[in-house]
């Protein structure tokens, strides 16, 4: 086994890997365990290759890492569909039977919100660390996913913003990336299933500080209103330069690992009408019990649905 940079001539150079020779089907080895943490601290963004696994294969590596953040009830993808294991996300343009989704439904239009950079859950109160996407079915050509390192955007900041940054507390909800467009109400039980959350626009991971922003992020607490929502998009702005991305092009049984405390991912277009795209995500939280947002908040399970 062994890892190589995806980078190595860039000015970033120390922001994507890939780990070779490592085989998920079977149980994972604590060197296979410190291997991938090590890389991870490194880069930030690690592939796996060649990982032709099977949902609970994914499950079981994913809790050598730490609990899952298990799907909300007021998701467009729940725990409790066929199609994925329990406690992966099914993120794909799949519906229940496989099939296409045609261009009408939520979830399409789900999938095409998650095009903006954004952060995995940082709608939610719970800590995340890592998201694990693995790839099952690959379109012919586009569905790449492109990531922007908050470390390096942070340390190119002039000293002021930098200070600025340190300073704010941004508020990011669910609904204004899934709002209006693609729902024609947000319900009063909606709105209490994922209620808006803060977090520092500024953490430090592995050492260095980084960004933490995102499509997710609405204002700066304390702030006037339009002020901070032209902050955010400034440093949105500054993220998404290309001298901060990778751009992952995706080859069959990848297993793509990031650290959503210190990067921001979109998905890219492709003919969703045409080609099937089968990837699914477990998400990995810092500590706590393996439970999801609208559980941690005691909010009851719509009719019919579990978990």
């Amino acid at each position: 086994m062994r890892v190589n940079p995806l980078r190595p001539g860039s000015g970033n150079p120390n922001f994507a890997g890939e780990v070779l020779g490592a085989d998920l089907q079977t149980p994972p080895s604590p060197a296979l365990v410190a291997a991938v943490e090590d890389a991870m601290a490194t880069y930030a963004v690690v592939v796996v290759r060649e990982q032709a696994i099977d949902d609970d294969e994914q499950l079981r590596f994913a809790r050598a890492f730490g609990p899952l953040e298990l799907p909300p009830h007021w998701g467009l993808v729940d725990s409790s569909r066929p199609r994925v294991g329990h406690g992966l996300y099914d993120i794909s343009n799949l519906d229940e039977n496989g099939e296409l989704l045609p261009a009408t439904s939520v979830k399409y239009a789900s999938n095409k919100a998650n095009e903006e950079f954004h952060t995995d859950s940082s709608f939610n109160e719970l800590p995340t660390k890592w998201s694990m996407l693995s790839a099952r079915v690959i379109p012919p050509e586009g569905g790449d996913t492109e990531f922007c390192d908050g470390r390096a955007a942070f340390e190119a900041l002039t000293p002021e913003l930098q200070a600025r940054a340190a300073d704010a507390v941004a508020e990011h909800w669910y609904w204004h990336t899934r709002g209006t467009s693609i729902y024609k109400d947000i319900t009063e039980d909606m709105r209490r299933a994922m209620p808006p959350v803060r977090h520092p626009v500024v953490r430090t991971v592995a050492g260095r500080r980084t960004l933490y922003l995102g499509a997710h992020a609405t204002h700066i607490v304390g702030w006037p209103r339009a002020d901070g929502e032209h902050f955010i998009r400034e440093l949105n702005a500054h993220l998404a330069q290309p001298e901060f991305g990778y751009r992952h092009e995706w080859r069959p049984a990848d297993l793509l690992i990031w650290d959503n405390r210190c990067v921001l991912h979109r998905a890219t277009g492709f003919d969703a009408a045409r080609h099937k795209r089968d990837m699914r995500r477990a998400t990995i939280n810092e500590y706590g019990p393996e439970i999801s947002s609208t559980d941690a908040l005691g909010v009851p399970a719509p009719k019919g649905l579990a978990g």
